[in-house]
């Protein structure tokens, strides 16, 4: 079926209202015939005084519908009668009428919440993103409006609004005293043995890993005059001790050199906490570092990459971004379906929303309804609203031919009986 405001659409609609409108005056020649038929027949008596009461009655409601339809649209017949081609004449009303009652029934804020919140909005959308035929859908629109709107972007202005807006903040925030309560929070909570085993761990596996070019920075530094199968041993000794070392206060809880470690890092809470030397380096690197054109160069390359990224995974269906922003999705409709109290938060969020935007916008909405109207051609408005409603009214023509048909019976049956 052709589409609202189609062209086929539009002609469908045409052929179907003069197809009704054939019927309707058909009805009513009908209705005609039988009135001129009962006249030549004969008197005024018997089943021809029936007949001849049902045809005149139909033809007075064919012709006093036909007349009402045809004066909600235009002039019946082309004559201006007072009271006729009501559409046209009031198409300034009519537009200000259906903004009001948009503004009534629609954009009432309590009425707008009440409707949301019983609409269970979050719970149908979970439902429906819970399939991975719609999560994946719901990714790739989301991949391509951010693809889209991040095209047109200029690499250098978000660079320059990342460094001179968005890290305002960091400018204006001492962190001093944020590093304080981690590593208070840190020592407070006994993660300080964790982090040296970890940290041990680490710098043994980068010993492992780079043995062959620690080996050659010790052959460059070792005397030209001593042997080299002499700097392969020692150097094999060392790395065996410090490996030892290491794996010895990994092990050893009450280990000095731990407790050294443990003693600079509470040494470290404490300044922080109490240093204005320590807080002025602080904040002196963090300005330096904001300050510098590898930071903005930095965050421009990221941008490009991300674009690039998002470039690539709307051109490419079924990407991996795509795949994992469906996870995503589908885990997030899951959790909001587990949840009936997030689920209501985000119903009741959602009705909170639209209630304020219904109160900020809704002066906006009526006079944009109202001010669309009043540009439309009077003509046109009434030819649009008849293809709409031409159907319905011309079951309208024949009805009143019909119950005029029957109401005449019935008062011709009536005059019978009370003569």
């Amino acid at each position: 079926m052709p589409s609202v405001g189609s062209a086929g659409y539009e002609e469908r609609r045409i052929l179907e209202l003069r197809k009704w409108k054939r019927r309707a005056t058909g009805f009513l020649v009908a209705a005609f015939g039988v009135f001129l038929a009962s006249h030549l027949l004969g008197e005024d008596q018997g089943i021809n005084g029936f007949i001849r009461a049902a045809s005149e009655a139909a033809l007075i409601g064919g012709i006093a519908d036909w007349f009402a339809v045809t004066a909600l649209f235009r002039h019946p017949l082309g004559i201006p009668i007072p009271h006729t081609a009501l559409i046209p004449r009031s198409k300034d009303e009519i537009g200000q009428g259906l903004a009001e009652f948009v503004h009534q029934n629609f954009l009432e804020p309590s009425n707008l919440r009440d409707w949301i919140a019983d609409a269970n909005v979050a719970g149908r959308v979970a439902a429906w993103l819970e399939t991975p035929e719609n999560s994946n859908l719901a990714a790739r629109r989301i991949i391509e409006a951010a693809a889209t709107m991040a095209d047109p972007i200029d690499d250098a202005r978000i660079s320059a609004l990342v460094t001179d807006t968005s890290l305002d903040w960091a400018r204006q925030t001492e962190l001093t005293p944020i590093l304080s309560l981690l590593v208070d929070a840190w020592l407070n909570q006994g993660h300080v043995d964790e982090s040296i085993e970890s940290s041990l761990r680490v710098i043994d596996r980068i010993i492992v890993d780079n043995h062959e070019a620690f080996r050659g920075t010790f052959e460059r530094s070792s005397p030209w005059w001593v042997p080299s199968f002499v700097d392969d041993m020692v150097f094999e000794r060392i790395v065996a001790a410090f490996r030892l070392l290491l794996a010895e206060i990994a092990a050893d809880e009450t280990h000095p050199v731990r407790r050294d470690i443990e003693r600079i890092i509470e040494s470290l809470a404490e300044d922080l906490r109490s240093s204005p030397e320590l807080a002025d380096l602080i904040e002196g690197a963090k300005l330096r570092m904001l300050e510098s054109p590898e930071l903005a160069d930095w965050i421009e390359g990221q941008w490009k990459v991300l674009r690039g990224g998002l470039a690539a995974a709307a051109s490419q269906p079924g990407s991996e971004l795509e795949q994992r922003l469906g996870e995503g999705v589908r885990w997030w409709a899951r959790r909001v379906e587990d949840d009936p109290d997030l689920m209501r938060r985000i119903d009741s969020w959602i009705a909170g929303s639209a209630e304020r935007l219904a109160h900020q916008w809704e002066d906006e909405v009526v006079g944009l309804i109202e001010s669309t109207v009043a540009r439309w051609d009077a003509t046109e408005v009434s030819h649009r609203l008849e293809l709409q409603l031409g159907r319905d009214l011309q079951f309208v023509r024949i009805n009143g031919t019909v119950v005029g048909a029957l109401v005449g019976v019935v008062i011709h049956a009536l005059l019978l009986l009370l003569g």
